[in-house]
């Protein structure tokens, strides 16, 4: 930390629920097979995901991320980010739960969203990139907002 700084929690303006687009195609729905080391099962709006715990596992509800980078993996823990997403990598790694009970990635523009750039800017990017070109691109960036409350304190 900085000397002579005071960093205190601001509050969430938003939440994951916010951000998420109302209907997306099916492309975006996890295969649950591919991931059946990770994710235990789904059952009444609640996904339960295998956690490197005492409990050996966490439970996300709808409007809470699911990270399934690693599904093999027995040493993860902080898989589901409680009403938000957890750190953008460059790829689909991060899932949410429907409310019909379905478990499907983020999309490219919901990504871009989290880092708080205008649909409008998605949409241009998207005329003339790809799919994962997106993801990359909101991965590789800095949320301009976050950057903003940091540069307010000095």
């Amino acid at each position: 930390m900085l000397p002579n700084a005071e960093w205190t929690k601001t509050e969430r303006e938003s939440s994951l629920l916010d951000i998420l687009e109302d209907a997306t195609p099916d492309e975006y729905l996890v295969d649950l097979e591919k991931y059946k080391d990770c994710v235990i099962g789904i059952c009444e709006g609640k996904v339960f995901v295998r956690e490197a715990t005492k409990k050996g596992y966490n439970i996300a509800y709808h409007g809470d991320t699911v990270n399934l980078a690693q599904p093999k993996s027995k040493t993860r823990r902080g898989r589901v980010g409680k009403g938000v997403a957890n750190t953008l990598l460059t790829s689909r790694e991060q899932a949410v739960l429907t409310s019909d009970d379905k478990l499907r990635w983020l999309t490219e523009r919901e990504s871009w969203r989290l880092q708080g750039i205008p649909d409008s800017y998605f949409e241009k990017a998207a005329a003339v990139t790809s799919k994962n070109q997106l993801y990359k691109q909101a991965g590789n960036g800095v949320t301009v907002d976050v950057v903003y409350e940091i540069a307010k304190r000095f």
